[in-house]
């Protein structure tokens, strides 16, 4: 990972980092208030020898700076200890030695006795007689008068109860909680990332795939049982613009490989592929190309219910074994018809909009896989030549060989992933199955992506504009401005009978008629000019 990536990970769950940021610094404040305090009083001894001569006052010095060390180590002795824990009750010699700690000051001749207890008045005082009574072993030892005693140890400062405790220090605690708290929450942070499966952003998708991202197709608010997707909206629809993005992509790509078949699959069913591939159909038969939309989902059939087909018509199925009927017969040389051209003619259906062609499924083979990779498939590619552009609905890539098997034979196979629900595994799995199969993926089209803030889309465009031209032409007339956010009855969908198939395509525009209004307002051809440069434009 980058840097970049590092950040954005970082920035994408701060939530987290506040999280553990706060939990571990609280906690760490509030322990500190449950710990007992812990004071320490310190007591200061010198250790000096003096002398009328100066070679006498040097040997003093240097026995003086020995003897420092000598008597800072015999201040925890076992003689010093005892005797001083016999002063106290309830304080044996091992629990005085945890408390007290000599210490030499370096290039002096003093060393400190330091005590800590839970009480400032009993560590002074324990500190104060732990000197005294180091003093007077000594002087018992070495048989000194008081006079040199003088000489030999005194109490430089004495020790004095302690105002605070040394512990628990709740500042110090608290910053090292915060801090230890932020670092958790990175660690915590980086490793959901490298842990999560799922694709957040098209970026993401983008940049795992390393194809293009063509089109995006917005998250619109649904009802509370999810419907079927809608095709051929009209109006200020934010996904209709989305799919002009995408044929004006795809004619880009097109200017430098020839994209005349396409093929529409996803990595699982229920990803929304059945209403890109006739969305795109119907876009691309708009601006005057002769499409025509095939369903080569031999398995879960939808396109005969999108488009409002009745479910015994001829086709796919029909036309390849029509094809490979006449290819046996030119084989054999035994039929009349033999050298006739093929016509797929009683496979394709027109509809109500102009330039598009429709071929359904037709009955469901036993082997959809097999259809598919026979020669009479073959010639069916090669007989469709009256139509500029060729789109296949395709059964998604995992756990079925037949998208495989056409991604071979098409010019361009165009993946669509809902962003909601495909994780970063799949879609490993189905670049390298794109890649066994040798197919060009000119890019991918997301599915379901939620709006944010920042995202400008045409509806909010062309529902500002639509609402300053009819206010400014009421205003002319003398009118109150008109309220745009009122439903109209000018939102033309082409939309599928609702159906059981577990296959069906998901929801893109999964409003009611009159909630996608409301949210996206339209007005009559007769009023609003920029719908009718739209139409025009779009034929």
């Amino acid at each position: 990972m980058t840097f970049e990536q590092y950040l954005t990970a970082l920035l994408k769950r701060w939530w987290l980092l506040v999280i553990c940021f706060l939990a571990v610094g609280t906690g760490a404040f509030f322990g500190s208030s449950l710990i007992k305090p812990i004071y320490q009083s310190s007591v200061l001894v010198q250790v000096a020898l003096r002398s009328n001569t100066n070679m006498a006052d040097y040997n003093s010095l240097l026995a003086s700076d020995q003897l420092v060390q000598t008597e800072a180590t015999l201040t925890t002795s076992d003689p010093v200890l005892r005797q001083v824990a016999s002063h106290y009750q309830n304080m044996t010699q091992q629990q005085l030695a945890q408390e007290v700690a000599a210490t030499v000051k370096l290039n002096t001749q003093l060393f400190e006795i330091d005590v800590q207890d839970a009480s400032p008045t009993r560590a002074a005082a324990l500190a104060n007689d732990i000197a005294a009574t180091l003093i007077k072993q000594q002087l018992r030892l070495f048989n000194l008068s008081s006079v040199q005693a003088e000489n030999f140890l005194l109490i430089a400062q004495p020790a004095q109860p302690a105002l605070t405790p040394i512990r628990p220090n709740k500042l110090l605690n608290t910053a090292v909680g915060l801090l230890i708290g932020l670092l958790l929450g990175m660690l915590l942070a980086l490793l959901f990332e490298l842990l999560d499966k799922r694709i957040r952003s098209p970026e993401a998708l983008s940049q795992l795939l390393g194809w293009p991202l063509l089109a995006t197709l917005w998250r619109t608010k649904s009802s509370k049982k999810e419907q079927e997707g809608d095709v051929h909206a009209t109006g200020y629809d934010a996904n209709v613009e989305s799919f002009r993005i995408l044929r004006a992509h795809l004619g880009f790509l097109a200017s430098k490989k020839p994209l005349r078949s396409i093929m529409i699959t996803s990595a699982s069913s229920l990803e929304g592929k059945s209403t890109v591939a006739a969305n795109l159909a119907i876009v691309m038969a708009k601006v005057g190309k002769a499409t025509l939309l095939i369903d080569a989902n031999l398995r879960y059939p939808t396109l005969w219910r999108l488009f409002g087909l009745p479910a015994d018509k001829k086709g796919l199925s029909n036309a390849i074994q029509a094809v490979s009927m006449q290819t046996t017969a030119m084989t054999n040389g035994s039929s009349s018809t033999a050298s006739l051209p093929i016509s797929l003619d009683p496979f394709i259906y027109r509809v109500d909009i102009p330039n598009l062609s429709i071929m359904p499924s037709g009955p469901l083979p036993p082997d959809p896989s097999e259809l598919l990779d026979s020669q009479a498939m073959q010639r069916l590619f090669a007989a469709l030549t009256d139509y500029e552009v060729v789109i296949f609905d395709s059964p998604p890539l995992l756990g079925l060989s037949d998208a495989r098997v056409l991604a071979a034979k098409v010019d361009g196979t165009l993946l669509v992933v809902d962003i909601t629900r495909t994780d970063k595994r799949m879609l490993a799995q189905v670049k390298t199955l794109l890649a066994l199969a040798g197919a060009y993926v000119p890019g991918c089209v997301v599915n379901k992506q939620r709006r944010t803030r920042n995202d400008v889309v045409y509806s909010d465009y062309a529902g500002s504009e639509q609402q300053k031209n009819k206010n400014s032409r009421s205003a002319k007339h003398g009118n109150p401005p008109v309220d745009v956010s009122a439903p109209s009855e000018n939102l033309k969908l082409l939309a599928p009978q609702q159906d059981n198939e577990p296959d069906l395509t998901t929801n893109l525009f999964e409003e009611t008629t009159a909630e996608r209004e409301a949210v996206y307002p339209v007005c009559s051809e007769t009023q609003s000019q920029p719908d009718l440069l739209d139409r025009r434009r779009d034929g």
